[in-house]
């Protein structure tokens, strides 16, 4: 009976080691994903940050143009009367 448990003792150590090796090993591959998906995050947002600020500028070149395009058409629109 007591050599059972020296054998069930030792045998177990090499399972346990091969078990912790393993769980060691899916945290490092989990952590990796995080950092990606962070990483991937940060670019989504920086994208849209450029995107917004682009929209912007063409909304107020777009003002603009209208506003520089309005004494144009009231001169039109007096020329007609």
């Amino acid at each position: 009976m007591f050599v059972w448990g020296i054998l069930l003792i030792v045998s177990s150590i090499p399972i346990t080691a091969i078990l912790t090796h393993h769980l060691r090993k899916q945290s490092k591959l989990k952590l990796e994903a995080l950092k990606f998906e962070i990483e991937l995050e940060k670019q989504r947002k920086e994208s849209y940050v450029i995107e917004s600020e682009k929209l912007r500028l063409e909304i107020e070149q777009t003002r603009q143009q209208l506003v520089l395009d309005q004494p144009y058409v009231k001169t039109q629109n007096l020329t007609k009367e």
